[in-house]
């Protein structure tokens, strides 16, 4: 009989079973299913004719949500980075309104203050600088809260019934200059949500206005107490090179976002608070999540009668992010699945396994693997663990049979140690003699030792600088070479990021505003105020507790005050110390800044060539009249600009910033910003932003790593290469022994003690007593060669045997 046709039946078979069902049998309808239902159920098309609850999902569908009092307490892993960002972003920028509204709070700065050019170029900034972190940015003021100074045809003292500048990612495959028809994620399309038909979003038949409610109205003073809190910065000022115009901080007090306690348990005493998952009808088409934030003014504005005043809440800030970009953990609940979560329980794993999240999966099925329980093992043909991937593709007989862990036979229990013996005196023992005691052990072929002896006295040197004794150190011990910084710019991308957004808001602003340029009854963009810069600054270091310091800084000659006076040097930069906000203008400095390393490595990179910039877009919609009838485009549609990306920022070496200011070891991430020269002929460097992240906060990798990688503490851990595979540990900062030893393929973990990897901060205890001559379980730490069950080993002897007497 010829198989080929029989086995190419069952090919088509199995194909047409696949593409018809797309589910197996022995998959049940779960809570995934109903959610996707929901999420299905909604698009741009049929929204408006939707309800509002059809349009809102869940509240525990997002959980381990970052809150202001546990962002440096607990261990927080990559699939909720970007949910910290986006609750940075919007204390950032309600920390930057709240500062600039109420400085400025006066009759004589009504033209000074921040005006819509500079709203919408914000929130543009917000978007463009954060391709996959930040979907939507937008600044809310409620009702008769907006006194606008763009407007030549309104009275002073009038305000914009509402006025909502949001921007979101705009999809631009089809735009005209996008030959490739391929999304490029730097297109920001901007509109006002205060103007057109149905722009009351105060109301509560507004359909996409979940964050309204987390904030306002704020129309009685009840709770002014505890939910506005006063905050103070103090600003140092210099009009002259190399001197200050005082010799003290002046204190510039303002009311903020509310500032819990470490155990507050209230949400609405959190500076930030979250929406459920809804679905944005009419702007951005997608379900949506959003982090709110506060924005304080004082309230009445330009009044006679002043003692009547009170800080209100203006508006909200709103930061979006796109909802099936969450990863959710769909394991059980427990330690690291805290709930409610309404999602956890859908995995697959078998008894005899644990289920684990994976990260990067969003709405997706399948982010989680199953790790065989402790006394188990996997079959010696997989590469553990079972991913749920492919658990969620099984067929019924492949899931029957596979994705299970043998019981591990013969566990074995480490002894304790024994009594301490009498102590002996210490012997010396030469590097030499390290060398050979370690070279007769041929435990690991790719431990470095050399390596080892260097993160050691790395170890040391960062704890031998303090604050106290920096100034009389030489300086080659106040800085370490850029491998002990790896991971950096991963580690910290975000926190870069937000120095990014910024120098994305300065080109932008220098690119496309004019001092004197008017469009009919709309005033254009004027100049940069001194106060907007150290507000922008003293916002990057209030809203991110990572952040130690920051900076803007100015090239030579290329700050234009309010007059248009040229001044030479222009660089507020604001710290934090002893829990204290403070900046300064870096020009009243005795030594230049232009001078320093990490300003002259980025502007010999950017002065002459800007080949390597990428162009921006953003799409503005304004409103058609101060009543807002209608929107319309703006008269330059679209705006265009050059600006940097993260990857053509500059990580510096990690050095002990011993300045009096932040006094701490640092690395920090500069960023170039641009604008036209003066004729307006070519785009040239302008300046640069800078944010400075502390190096105790790093998470340092020792595992194995190629030649090429420049990482200081590569090789140095202690994993037995030959039967396990070394991986490194979060929450573990700037700490040795940050790692873990699993097993390799076809071995097993051997002893009875309820785990099934090794740690390595266990791993280097056990060497250094070891070393030391003390009883030390460190030959015991590695993985046996995996055996089968009793069972299976019986039947492989008898076959054996059968087969042996046969030949004989």
């Amino acid at each position: 009989m010829d198989i080929c046709p029989w086995l190419l039946r069952v090919f088509v078979l199995v194909i047409l079973v696949s593409v018809q069902g797309g589910r197996y049998d022995w998959m049940g309808y779960d809570k995934f299913d109903e959610m996707e239902e929901i999420y299905n159920s909604v698009d741009d098309q049929n929204c408006r004719s939707k309800s509002k609850a059809e349009m809102v999902m869940r509240e525990d569908l997002v959980t381990q949500i970052p809150f202001y009092n546990n962002l440096l307490n607990r261990v927080w892993y990559r699939n909720r980075t970007s949910l910290i960002h986006l609750h940075n972003m919007a204390l950032n920028r309600a920390f930057f309104f709240s500062y600039i509204l109420q400085k400025m709070n006066s009759t004589n700065d009504f033209s000074l203050q921040p005006n819509w050019l500079y709203m919408y170029f914000s929130v543009a900034a917000d978007v463009n600088a954060n391709p996959t972190g930040i979907n939507a940015s937008a600044i809310i003021f409620d009702f008769n809260c907006t006194y606008p100074n763009w407007y030549s045809n309104l009275p002073f003292n009038n305000t914009l019934h509402l006025f909502g500048p949001k921007a979101y990612r705009w999809d631009d495959y089809q735009d005209q200059d996008n030959f490739l028809r391929e999304p490029t994620r730097n297109v920001a399309a901007v509109t006002d949500l205060g103007a057109g038909n149905g722009k009351n979003y105060t109301l509560a038949s507004y359909k996409m206005n979940p964050w309204y409610s987390n904030w306002l109205p704020d129309l009685t003073a009840e709770k002014d107490s505890v939910t506005k809190f006063t905050y103070s910065v103090g600003v140092r000022y210099s009009n002259v090179s190399g001197q200050f115009t005082e010799d003290n901080y002046i204190a510039h007090p303002f009311f903020g976002p509310p500032l819990p306690g470490q155990n507050e348990k209230d949400i609405k005493m959190f500076p930030v608070t979250y929406t459920k998952p809804y679905f944005d009808c009419g702007v951005q088409g997608k379900w949506m999540f959003s982090a709110t934030s506060p924005i304080i003014d004082y309230m009445p504005r330009y009044s006679n009668w002043t003692h009547m005043r009170r800080p209100r809440t203006v508006g909200v800030i709103v930061m979006d992010i796109d909802w099936d970009m969450i990863d959710f953990n769909s394991c059980d609940p427990g330690t690291g699945n805290p709930g409610p979560s309404y999602l956890s329980g859908i995995h697959r794993c078998k008894t005899g396994t644990t289920c684990k999240n994976k990260i990067g999966y969003g709405f997706m099925r399948g982010g989680y693997v199953c790790a065989c329980k402790p006394g188990r093992r996997y079959p010696v043909w997989i590469d553990p663990p079972f991913q749920g991937e492919h658990i969620e593709q099984a067929t019924d007989t492949e899931y029957k049979t596979g994705f299970s862990c043998s019981e591990v036979q013969l566990k074995i229990q480490v002894p304790p140690p024994p009594p301490k013996p009498e102590p002996k005196p210490k012997k010396q023992i030469t590097a030499s003699q390290r060398l050979k005691f370690h070279t007769r052990r041929k435990r690991s072929v790719t431990y470095d030792y050399a390596a080892f002896e260097k993160m050691l006295r790395i170890l040391r040197q960062k704890d031998s600088v303090t604050p106290e004794n920096c100034k009389d150190l030489p300086d080659n011990t106040l800085s370490f070479p850029g491998s002990v910084a790896y991971g950096v710019d991963t580690q910290f991308e975000v926190e870069a990021r937000t120095a990014l957004r910024l120098a994305h808001f300065l080109s932008n602003f220098l690119q496309n505003t004019d001092v004197d340029e008017n469009y009919g009854n709309l005033r254009g963009g004027g100049r940069l105020h001194k106060d907007h810069l150290f507000g922008e600054v003293i916002a990057n270091v209030m809203g991110n507790p990572k952040i130690l310091s920051s900076g803007l800084f100015y090239d030579r000659n290329q700050f234009y005050n309010i007059d248009g006076t040229v001044k030479e040097y222009f660089g507020p930069l604001a710290f934090r110390k002893n829990g204290a906000y403070n900046a300064i203008d870096s020009a009243g400095l005795d030594k230049p800044y232009v001078d320093e390393d990490w300003f002259a490595v980025v502007k010999s990179r950017w002065l002459t060539n800007i080949a390597g910039l990428k162009t921006y877009k953003v799409r503005p919609h304004i409103r058609s009249n101060p009543e807002g009838d209608s929107r319309i485009r703006f008269e330059h549609f679209p705006l265009r600009y050059k600006a940097p990306e993260y990857k053509d920022g500059y990580w510096t070496n990690p050095r002990f910033k011993c300045d009096g200011r932040v006094d701490r070891w640092i690395v920090t991430y500069v960023i170039p910003f641009f604008g036209w020269d003066g004729v307006k002929r070519k785009i040239q460097f302008k300046g640069v932003v800078t944010v400075d992240v502390p190096l105790d906060l790093i998470e340092i990798n020792q595992c194995p790593q190629p030649f090429h990688v420049a990482n200081a503490f590569k090789n140095t851990a202690r994993c037995d290469q030959d039967s396990t595979k070394c991986r490194p540990m979060a929450g573990f900062k700037f700490a040795r022994g940050a790692y873990r030893c699993d097993c390799k393929e076809g071995f097993e973990y051997m002893h009875k003690d309820n785990k099934f990897w090794i740690e390595g901060s266990l791993i280097e205890l056990e060497y250094e007593k070891k070393r030391m001559g003390l009883f030390s379980k460190f030959d015991d730490m590695r993985c046996r060669i995996a055996g089968g069950d009793r069972a299976t080993s019986t039947v492989v002897l008898v076959i054996t045997a059968l087969i042996s007497l046969t030949f004989i």
